[in-house]
């Protein structure tokens, strides 16, 4: 799971994914908050009761929900995976079926289980955007999932809110968030594993930076990244900064602060820099709970919270993302997302007519042997043709590829270092 993770971050960044675009004829958002955010079909309205796609939802929240659609014949259905169980739901009608879960994924032998939908399961004119039932049922299951995560369920203001949490022993429900973020002392980039956004949108100047040897940066969209909230007391020129139960409050050069009420010594003093305020991130994060590690080779900035845990490629991967972004962002002076970055290139990829004979790449350039193109971060010699898959040699590894370590990272492209390997024309990019 987690190779495939990796590969899906890495290779959105470097603009090849061939997957379909979920952005395009969406109009509702959904997230999970704190966490990350994207977009589902708008659902259906009947007598009051809002009905959406359930697949789309599931699969947003778990690589794990699936459906599966049967079409041939009337009435049609669909099996839904999520989290080791199935469920059979039917055009029209308001009772499922719950089915057992074999190893392969598929659903057999129904467990006698039944549930009731407030309103009939449908279907819209285009069977393949799969079937759509009452928030009320979705719900329920995320809620009663019996592994993996439980979630509850919010619909606010056209936009869909999933928070994660656990029960303890009393019963009582405790919200997690676990939360990845990498940000790079001078880089306008604030990342999670799923996204990619500005500190300020307007100011490609507001940057972490280094004073005393602790880091600075404007601490808010941290703090909304994390699910809190933060405040500014023009009056006092107080920070007060509010996650969960806890509580701090930073004064502008002033090395004292306040941690839930106790006086705490801070290394280095807040301070206002270009008219913006800049606080430790290191004294913030910790003392919120959070685990902060700093790489001073690649001058990045890694925070874990809620549970998040470190992968050994976290470095790697972000570091590479940044050096992207930061790239496309100074060529073209834009304002890009990585959601933007991933929408226009899928948008090339699209246009693209692909055939049977010919070895297109993935923005429709013919290859020719001798031509070199890239995968991730590895490039190589084409050798041969053969219809629409190309023989590569792949013999080059991008600058943030550690030496020595070039098989190791190439694996996770399903490259094969210093090799020849047949691959999909469509699947690599011509180089200059």
């Amino acid at each position: 799971m987690l190779k495939k993770l990796i590969v899906l971050g890495i290779s959105i960044m470097l603009m090849f994914s061939v997957s379909q675009a979920v952005f395009a004829a969406k109009e509702i958002g959904i997230k999970i908050v704190g966490q990350k955010e994207g977009v589902v079909h708008t659902p259906i309205t009947e007598d009051g009761v809002l009905i959406f796609s359930i697949a789309e939802i599931l699969k947003f929240l778990d690589l794990s929900g699936t459906e599966t659609t049967n079409t041939r014949g009337k009435p049609i259905y669909s099996y839904i995976t999520f989290q080791g169980q199935c469920f059979k739901i039917t055009e029209g009608q308001t009772d499922v079926q719950e089915y057992e879960v074999d190893e392969s994924g598929a659903c057999i032998n129904a467990t006698g289980n039944t549930y009731q939908l407030e309103k009939p399961a449908r279907y819209l004119d285009d069977p393949t955007l799969g079937v759509y039932v009452p928030l009320s049922f979705i719900s329920k299951i995320l809620a009663n999932a019996p592994y993996g995560n439980t979630f509850s369920t919010k619909y606010v203001d056209g936009t869909l809110e999933f928070s994660m949490y656990k029960e303890d022993t009393s019963g009582l429900k405790q919200h997690i968030n676990p939360v990845k973020l990498a940000m790079k002392i001078n880089s306008p980039w604030l990342l999670t594993e799923d996204d990619g956004k500005n500190f300020d949108d307007n100011d490609h100047n507001v940057t972490p930076v280094i004073r005393s040897d602790s880091t600075l940066l404007p601490i808010a969209p941290i703090i909304d990244r994390l699910g809190g909230t933060t405040k500014w007391t023009g009056s006092e020129q107080k920070v007060t900064i509010s996650l969960g139960d806890d509580t701090i409050e930073l004064w502008i050069d002033q090395k004292t602060a306040s941690v839930n009420g106790t006086k705490k010594e801070l290394a280095v003093a807040p301070t206002i820099i270009n008219g913006r305020t800049m606080t430790p991130v290191r004294f913030v994060t910790e003392n919120l709970g959070a685990t902060i590690r700093w790489d001073g080779d690649s001058q990045m900035v890694l925070i874990y919270y809620g549970g998040a845990e470190e992968s050994a490629t976290d470095l790697f991967s972000f570091d590479y993302k940044i050096t992207m972004l930061d790239a496309v962002q100074k060529k073209e002076d834009n304002r890009k997302t990585l959601e933007d970055v991933v929408k226009e290139n899928q948008q090339k990829h699209e246009k693209v007519q692909y055939n049977d004979y010919e070895p297109l790449d993935y923005y429709g350039k013919m290859i020719h042997v001798g031509d070199t193109v890239g995968s991730g971060t590895f490039d190589g010699i084409v050798k041969k043709i053969s219809g629409t898959k190309v023989l590569v040699y792949w013999n080059h590894a991008s600058f943030v590829v550690e030496k020595g370590k070039e098989n190791e990272t190439a694996a996770l492209f399903g490259i094969k270092w210093l090799t020849e390997q047949w691959v999909e024309a469509k699947t690599v990019t011509v180089g200059n």
